[in-house]
């Protein structure tokens, strides 16, 4: 399979991620249903639900690959930065999802005080910096993607939005965090998809 098509279907990738990501993120709120994480943890729906999850992750990830290499040079640094920031921030909230989708049904049953605890310390720090990575890396990545003018700014400004969003709704503990992201990611991704993996117009032609 030719590089393009390969870029291409990372678009697709994208696409399908981010309908997942939105969906999921909704589904698990709706599972959950307001009940103390010991309680919903350990039922059939949630476990579902989170390890379904792990899926539109992946799929982000492997969108990434393809949406820096349709603008890599184009990008420059600040694309290269952004890539690696965005991934890495991507791979950590993908162990946090597997945490959650393995381990937390076994903490819930074994020790249901803990799973309710609030997180302090080196844990709440390691939360705070996988959230921040991801959407850090995603809010650079969506300016790259305007610096490089190779994908319509209809695709990079929500995608910029919903990273933003993404960590404002975390620390305010807001659902729909995941929701607004994958939507962005969604647009993305179609975009990348109808356009194809040829290489990239020139700057000023990109609209």
């Amino acid at each position: 399979m030719s590089s393009s098509n390969l870029i291409r279907w990372s678009g697709l990738a994208g696409l399908a991620g981010g309908i997942l990501v939105a969906v999921f993120d909704v589904a698990e709120f709706v599972v959950i249903g307001g009940r103390p994480e010991s309680a919903a943890a350990g039922t059939s729906a949630v476990i579902i639900v989170r390890v379904a999850f792990l899926v539109p992750i992946v799929l982000t990830m492997l969108a990434l690959v393809g949406l820096y290499a349709r603008q890599a040079e184009q990008a420059g640094t600040l694309g290269l930065v952004a890539f690696l920031v965005a991934f890495i921030g991507t791979a950590m909230v993908f162990g946090l999802q597997w945490s959650a989708a393995f381990i937390g049904p076994w903490l819930a049953e074994a020790a249901p005080g803990l799973v309710d605890a609030e997180p302090s310390g080196l844990l709440t720090a390691a939360f705070l910096l996988s959230f921040l990575l991801f959407a850090l890396g995603w809010l650079l990545f969506g300016l790259a993607s305007l610096q490089a003018r190779v994908l319509p700014r209809g695709a990079a400004v929500p995608l910029i939005a919903g990273a933003v969003l993404f960590f404002v709704f975390l620390l305010l503990e807001v659902p729909g965090s995941g929701a607004v992201f994958g939507a962005a990611l969604a647009w993305m991704g179609y975009a990348v998809w109808t356009r194809g993996g040829q290489p990239a117009l020139a700057p000023t032609a990109a609209k």
